[in-house]
């Protein structure tokens, strides 16, 4: 969660962050670090608060300010003269930020595998449905998510009564770089092997899923195609936001980097911890906010 409060000036922010995994020859991870930089536009005063579980907080080279600590958020005060670079480099409580991972390595027998821990089944519906306003919509949605544009609004007539169903949506992840001398480039959605061991130095970044081919769709077809893209879209764009951008409007990237150290103490193992509430509540939330503002279906009018 972040917020922004500053008199009346609403910035424009651009959130780039790189989170740093340390793992255990296990792969198990010990210890999470995030390097974030907000770049601030619009003069004016600023006031910002990201939240987070943290054991500390120093500015990163070049930022042009100091952050403020406390042990559940970052926090940034200052004047933009017209634009700053607000660089900070948390270190997480490894138990809630392994949680918050999109990635889970295991070693065993000889091998490696990532295992992506992004999928997520979420209550939907189904209808029949009028078919170029969905394909409006679909076209619009995925331009806005490539290009890091607000979402776009739509809506349709439905043709048929709604039914209640579910829907799995699961971020791809493009991983790239080496398990000992062993190179890995690869698009994981579920579980990817490698038939090798050693030090692990991957980065990980979210995807969005391929276009499908949308001629030739029913309504039907079209509204489910709709449904599961505005899930997805949502749920990329929280692993997009490890840490929160203030400017809930603004661009945000993250990517992921896995490493094998040794720890300078006798580290424990963060266990995998319960997706229940963490995940699955907030993929709900963040889908029923797209949804309700970006009338992502669940205000697609009916006749």
């Amino acid at each position: 969660m972040a917020t922004s409060s500053a008199e009346s000036v609403k910035h424009r922010i651009r959130s780039d962050i790189r989170v740093h995994i340390s793992i255990l020859r296990s792969g198990a991870p010990f210890a999470v670090t995030a390097d974030q930089r907000l770049t601030v536009g619009i003069k004016g005063d600023y006031y910002l608060t990201i939240g987070a579980s943290l054991l500390g907080v120093e500015a990163l080279p070049g930022s042009d300010a100091t952050p403020g600590f406390r042990s559940t958020a970052i926090v940034w005060e200052g004047f933009n003269p017209d634009r700053r670079v607000l660089g900070a480099r948390a270190k997480l409580v490894p138990g809630p930020a392994a949680a918050a991972l999109p990635l889970r390595i295991e070693v065993r027998d000889g091998a490696t595998t990532f295992v992506n821990t992004t999928p997520a089944t979420v209550a939907a519906f189904t209808a029949g449905a009028e078919p170029a306003p969905l394909l409006h919509y679909i076209r619009q949605l995925r331009r806005a998510a490539v290009l890091e544009l607000p979402l776009p609004q739509g809506t349709t007539t439905l043709t048929s009564p709604a039914r209640a169903t579910q829907a799995r949506v699961v971020v791809p992840l493009l991983v790239r770089g080496t398990v000992g001398k062993r190179r890995l480039h690869a698009r994981v959605l579920g579980r990817f092997t490698v038939p090798a061991t050693g030090k692990v130095a991957v980065s990980v970044e979210p995807q969005l899923p391929a276009a499908e081919r949308l001629t030739g769709l029913s309504g039907r077809q079209l509204f489910a195609r709709a449904t599961t893209l505005t899930l997805t879209v949502a749920r990329v764009r929280q692993f997009e936001r490890f840490l929160a951008n203030p400017d809930l409007e603004g661009p945000s990237r993250t990517v992921y980097v896995y490493r094998t150290a040794v720890p300078r103490h006798e580290a424990v193992a963060v266990p995998p911890a319960p997706r229940g509430r963490d995940w699955t509540a907030t993929i709900l939330v963040a889908a029923g906010l797209l949804l309700a503002a970006a009338a992502g279906l669940a205000v697609w009018t009916r006749a």
